[in-house]
């Protein structure tokens, strides 16, 4: 079984953390423009991953650390069903 740091996407998310101070998430968008009819979903759930672990490098406060903590914790549950 491979893990998710061994695949390499196709394609690269940006992630960025907005909201307003009551509810707070993670928002993705694609860095390079294409058609999303043709990906997989665990493509998209790996690229997620690694773009909240990328965005977790640059994060200096502890509820948004929490926040992406969460977000990769559930990418990672719902990628696991997903994958045979």
């Amino acid at each position: 079984m491979m893990k998710e740091t061994e695949v390499e996407t196709l394609f690269q998310l940006d992630a960025k953390i907005g909201g307003n101070s009551k509810r707070r998430e993670i928002l993705y968008s694609f860095i390079e423009p294409l058609n999303s009819l043709y990906l997989e979903k665990t493509e998209i759930y790996r690229a997620q991953i690694q773009s909240c672990r990328n965005l977790s490098k640059y994060i200096r406060s502890n509820e948004d650390t929490q926040i992406i903590d969460k977000e990769i914790s559930q990418l990672q549950i719902t990628l696991s069903l997903q994958t045979p």
